[in-house]
């Protein structure tokens, strides 16, 4: 019903009020948490973008983590992929969220964080599954080049993996975009603001 009240607002050519960006963003956090646990959301996974020197690089991640509260995203990572040297040198990263169904894309600002054999990530490696927990014990590190995949194995041990590292995103900036054959429509929340909210162009 909120986007239903967004286009009807934007077809008649109202300005639209404070109440419908307060429930888009309240909307973009539930979601968020939803898609945390939901691997059929269209905001399970996201694309995450660093920066490697003067290049941007971009893969796909699973949402692993939402926090309305701290304005945080997280997601798991192996500790020795690129993205990890990435944001160590440079850690302003953006995550880019599309869901087809919705038509709705929510681009995210922030600044990521490394945390790595600390008491967060045990807690985080204790819930997870056996399947989950088998890529970090990966014998060949992410991204180095082989003469044929049957070369990577992997072999579980019951302590928590040295390559298991949980990288948490602190959002500065929300793009939040609803695309429709009726009209497009586009806010941002951002923390210079208060995340309170305006509407912007498509």
């Amino acid at each position: 019903m909120l986007f239903m009240r967004v286009n009807m607002s934007y077809l008649d050519g109202k300005i639209m009020n404070q109440y419908n960006l307060k429930g888009i963003y309240e909307d973009i956090w539930t979601s968020l948490e939803s898609a945390v646990v939901d691997r059929h959301s269209g905001f399970h996974t996201f694309s995450l973008a660093t920066v490697n020197n003067d290049t941007p690089e971009n893969r796909t991640v699973v949402l692993r983590g939402c926090n309305k509260k701290a304005k945080m995203l997280s997601f798991n990572t192996n500790n020795s992929s690129n993205k990890i040297n990435h944001i160590s040198k440079h850690n302003r990263v953006s995550a880019l969220f599309y869901d087809k169904d919705k038509k709705i894309q929510i681009r995210f600002i922030g600044d990521a964080s490394i945390n790595h054999g600390n008491s967060y990530c045990q807690k985080k490696w204790d819930s997870m599954s056996k399947q989950s927990k088998e890529c970090y014990y990966q014998n060949i590190n992410p991204g180095d080049t082989i003469d044929s995949p049957d070369l990577v194995k992997s072999e579980i041990k019951e302590e928590i993996s040295s390559s298991f590292s949980i990288i948490d995103i602190n959002i500065i900036k929300i793009d939040w975009l609803h695309l429709s054959s009726l009209g497009h429509t586009r806010a941002k929340f951002t923390k210079e603001n208060n995340f309170q909210g305006e509407w912007i162009a498509p």
